[in-house]
């Protein structure tokens, strides 16, 4: 599996040609009826709008994309806001660019400048946030091990989901899948062979 980029959030850009007003939204969407329903949501919230154009993407392992011109000429409004998308590099995103119309046609030329710029202008303004497909381990230690686990934790790219303090310690962590053998091996070689950890699973993480 390959890490991938998205977004952190909503983020908004505008842009007026020929008095047609163009506004992008761009925000996180984890499945396409997320992403429809969001765009529903933008179109019940400005109906006074001519049109909602939308692209998704998808998380890299769905291999969704869809698009809609919404009225548009064909390729000059969905087409082009995708286009955007998968140029970033982003996954698991929507962006719905609403546009006002001016009373000036644009053309299809101009129609696919207007979209593209606006969506671009979202992206510029969007806070990018990356996932790493990651090994989950569950480990049970010592508290005397946990101290020098702990420690390797917070000088490596390790991310700790969850700690439970009993009469030993019984921890989750995310490791990059690219160093997880290494991490294995540092904890085997902590516990002396003691099979107190394994991976649990393998998921998309947030680091």
């Amino acid at each position: 599996m390959n890490d991938y980029l998205s977004v952190a959030g909503l983020s908004e850009y505008s842009y007026e040609v020929s008095r047609s007003l163009f506004v992008c939204r761009l925000f996180p969407a984890d499945t396409l009826e997320e992403g429809q329903k969001s765009a529903t949501g933008i179109r019940k919230r400005f109906p006074d709008a001519t049109h909602h154009c939308y692209a998704f993407i998808g998380p890299p392992d769905s291999g969704i994309r869809k698009c809609s011109d919404d009225g548009e000429p064909q390729g000059t409004a969905g087409q082009p806001i995708l286009a955007v998308l998968a140029k970033h590099n982003l996954y698991a995103v929507c962006a719905v660019v609403t546009r006002y119309f001016g009373g000036i046609k644009l053309g299809a030329g101009g129609l696919t400048g207007a979209y593209t710029k606006a969506a671009a202008g979202a992206v510029e303004s969007a806070k990018i946030i990356k996932y790493v497909w990651s090994a989950v381990f569950r480990a049970e230690l010592t508290y005397g091990e946990y101290t020098t686990a702990e420690k390797r934790f917070r000088e490596s790219n390790i991310k700790v989901l969850k700690t439970i303090f009993d009469t030993q310690v019984t921890t989750e962590f995310a490791v990059p899948y690219a160093e997880a053998e290494k991490i294995s091996c540092f904890l085997e070689e902590l516990t002396s062979g003691k099979q107190s950890q394994r991976i649990i699973n393998n998921q998309y993480i947030l680091y």
